[in-house]
């Protein structure tokens, strides 16, 4: 390089024709490389974005489902601790008339018992849970090799439904007993 002294006393740069055709072969990426490159990152974020969103989608099922065991859980629990027959009157299979959940006395009081929200044991609905619905039926079933006499054992199921799961299933078995 040549370099000429200003009236400063300053080195000055003055470049020659040799100095130019150098610069030129130092430029920086062409068009096609950098157009190639968008193409490959928005390709490699493309598929990324889809990973991450199927994930994302499915993330909170668990949650839901852990919900809906609970919900049916606490429900079985409360009808388990009822009496197995009426001790009133005679039983009729379902609620007597005039009996409303805060006061079902026996396990059949809740066949049937369906709801569109879940409630509480005073049968008031419970907001945060209003996308889940609930259904119970009692029947009588026997207790596969067990020998219990004819009407001694009912089977409790409760369903708990909600629109991003499957419908989780509860069931469990109330015997009359000493």
């Amino acid at each position: 390089m040549r370099y000429a002294i200003d009236k400063a006393g300053f080195g000055v740069n003055r470049r020659g024709p040799r100095d130019k055709a150098a610069l030129r072969r130092q430029s920086a990426f062409t068009l096609i490389e950098i157009i190639v490159t968008i193409v490959v990152i928005g390709i490699s974020a493309t598929a990324l974005l889809s990973v991450f969103s199927s994930m994302i989608r499915g993330s909170a099922d668990p949650l839901i489902q852990q919900q809906a065991t609970t919900i049916a859980e606490a429900y079985m629990e409360e009808i388990m601790l009822r009496a197995f027959e009426d001790p009133q009157t005679a039983e009729s299979g379902v609620a007597e008339t005039g009996e409303t959940r805060p006061n079902y006395d026996d396990v059949q009081d809740y066949n049937s018992l369906g709801t569109n929200q879940v409630r509480d044991q005073n049968n008031n609905p419970v907001a945060a849970l209003s996308a889940y619905g609930v259904t119970v039926l009692v029947e009588g079933d026997a207790l596969n090799t067990i020998t219990v006499p004819a009407g001694a054992a009912m089977r409790v199921d409760v369903t708990v439904t909600h629109p991003a799961i499957a419908d989780i299933l509860l069931s469990g078995y109330r015997t009359r007993y000493p």
